[in-house]
């Protein structure tokens, strides 16, 4: 894996101590999603220090009445395709929040922004833009940020971030990403997260051509192999095989009308960087 290095880091932190009115709700109906996610690269002093360095923030917010698409993870160590990790919108039930007059908003104790509509039901903040950095995951997003101007979803909060300090990919691996068919072995550093997972996506002009989402909670490494393969097809013509290493925590906000709002926070590093 090539060494980046990123000077002249801006001075972003995004870490919080804000607490919402956040308890777990009755029923398994999920109305909404806030997701906070922290994209990571590998970072270098030039030396011999390697570490986890983010170079994207995204906010994100789905609203569907009942019909939150879900991302429930198969069995830890099982794989599962075409899983939706990455939604673009909140489905055929996106809906409009009830008792909201414009679009939403996210903050922390030091930073704050707005969410763009990009769908029925669907909005999203690339809080970072194009800035990529060297700044720790924890930096950025340390206990999570919390809705604001959602009517009764404000104060909404996605949980604290665990820590994430290196991932490293075995042979198999080229510049652009994983080379079909051949078994990777994937490892990280990591602390305090609930869940964690890989996806191998296929990918060709920014659009998913395939993809297999395995989850590796309680391990700390896993090997890329045929129960990945085996479901993706090798003939499509893709530009790169990208690999994305996930680790999430999990919490449930409930508004006084019943709503129920999974929040959840990520951090996720991703082999081939791109745009967010």
């Amino acid at each position: 894996m090539a060494k980046r290095m990123v000077a002249g880091l801006i001075p972003l932190f995004l870490g919080m101590g804000c607490s919402g009115a956040l308890e777990l709700g009755g029923g398994p109906e999920g109305d909404a999603r806030l997701t906070a996610d922290v994209y990571t690269w590998e970072c270098t002093d030039l030396g011999d220090t390697l570490w986890e360095g983010v170079y994207g923030f995204t906010v994100a917010l789905e609203y569907a009445p009942d019909r939150v698409q879900s991302r429930e993870l198969p069995a830890s160590g099982s794989c599962t395709a075409e899983l939706s990790m990455f939604p673009k919108d909140a489905g055929n039930a996106g809906a409009d929040i009830p008792g909201t007059d414009g679009d939403p908003s996210w903050k922390t104790t030091t930073a704050e922004g707005d969410l763009d509509t990009m769908a029925d039901g669907f909005w999203y903040d690339n809080a970072l833009g194009d800035n990529h950095s060297c700044f720790l995951p924890e930096e950025i997003v340390s206990s999570g940020i919390e809705l604001t101007d959602a009517a009764s979803l404000s104060g909404a909060t996605t949980p604290s971030a665990g820590t994430l300090t290196q991932v490293t990919l075995g042979d198999g691996t080229g510049v652009g990403g994983l080379d079909f068919g051949e078994d990777t072995e994937v490892s990280w550093e990591a602390d305090g997260w609930d869940e964690s997972w890989i996806q191998v996506r296929m990918e060709r002009e920014g659009q998913s051509w395939g993809t297999v989402t395995c989850n590796t909670t309680g391990l700390d490494s896993f090997n890329v192999d045929n129960r990945v393969w085996s479901q993706l097809n090798g003939d499509l013509q893709v530009e790169y095989i990208n690999l994305y290493v996930g680790f999430q925590n999990n919490d449930e906000f409930e508004a006084e009308s019943g709503i129920k709002v999974d929040t959840v926070t990520r951090a996720i590093h991703v082999e081939v960087v791109g745009e967010i």
